[in-house]
C-alpha cells in the first residue's frame, strides 16, 4: 500500500514509519502540516536533514482550519495514496483524539488510517523501551519547566536516562512517552533505517508561553542541522 506518514520528526513518528517500512507498505511522503509560529515542539531544519536521511521527500503544508486538511487528503488520494500513518500510541488519549479527527476525513476521502503503534501491555514505558531497544536515537527538544529542569534540554534518551524519565513521570503523575503532550517532545537524530546521523548546528534556548494551555515551553530553537556519516 502506498502511504505517507504524519511526521514531527519524534521518537513515536519514526517508529510508525520503520513498523510499516517492515510490514510492506511504501512511504512516499513525510507529511508534517505547519499550522502555527512558532512551531515549538518540533524543529522544521532537523525534518528536513532526517528527510534526507531516509531518502523520503517531505511533504510541508500550511493548514489553518480542517478543510486545508481534507484538501490535502483529497489531493494525496489523486496522487495514488492508499493510506495516512500515525505515530500515535493506541490507546492513548491522544491516539483516541486523532483517530476521532482523521476516521471521518479518511472514510471521506477513501484512505486508510494506519496506527501501527500498538501497545498491548496498555503501559507507554514499554513503547519507550522498544524505541530505544531498535536503536532509535532521540534527544528532548522541548521541555515543560513545571515538570523537568533545564539539564533535560538536548539529553539523549537512551537505556540510563529513560529510567531517569519514568522515574520523574511517575512523580508528576505524567505520560513517559509524551503522549498527553503536557510534559516534553523529542527530535529523533539516528535511527536504524537512516542512511546518515544528525548533528545539531547553531540552537538557542528559548522559552515560550503558551497562553492557551498556561504552560512555559523550553525548547532548543533550532537554526541548523547536518548529516553526517554514521560511525
Amino acid at each position: 500500500m502506498k502511504v505517507v506518514v504524519l511526521w514531527s520528526g519524534g521518537k513515536e513518528s519514526y517508529l510508525a514509519y520503520q513498523k510499516v517500512i517492515a510490514q510492506g507498505h511504501e512511504v512516499v511522503y513525510l507529511l508534517s502540516y505547519v499550522y502555527k509560529k512558532p512551531f515549538i515542539f518540533h524543529s522544521f531544519p532537523v525534518m528536513e536533514v532526517q528527510s534526507k536521511a531516509l531518502g523520503i521527500p517531505q511533504l510541508k503544508i500550511k493548514v489553518k482550519k480542517d478543510k486545508d486538511v481534507l484538501a490535502n487528503l483529497m489531493r494525496l488520494k489523486k496522487e495514488g495514496i492508499e493510506g495516512i500513518v500515525t505515530g500515535d500510541i493506541v490507546g492513548t488519549d491522544c491516539a483516541h483524539h486523532h483517530q476521532d479527527y482523521y476516521d471521518p476525513m479518511c472514510k471521506q476521502v477513501g484512505l486508510s488510517l494506519i496506527m501501527p503503534i500498538e501497545n498491548q501491555s496498555k503501559d507507554s514505558y514499554d513503547v519507550l523501551k522498544e524505541e530505544i531497544s531498535a536503536g532509535i536515537k532521540p534527544i528532548v527538544n522541548c521541555i515543560n519547566l513545571d515538570y523537568f529542569g533545564e539539564e533535560w534540554l538536548g539529553r539523549v534518551l537512551d537505556g540510563a536516562s529513560i529510567k531517569d524519565l519514568k522515574t520523574l513521570a511517575d512523580r508528576h503523575g505524567i505520560d513517559v512517552c509524551g503522549e498527553d503532550e503536557v510534559g516534553f517532545h523529542t527530535m529523533v537524530i539516528d535511527a536504524p533505517l537512516f542512511k546518515n546521523t544528525i548533528e545539531i548546528g547553531r540552537s538557542k534556548k528559548k522559552v515560550i508561553k503558551d497562553k492557551s494551555w498556561k504552560r512555559s515551553w523550553l525548547l532548543m530553537d533550532i537554526k541548523e542541522a547536518f548529516l553526517r556519516p554514521k560511525q
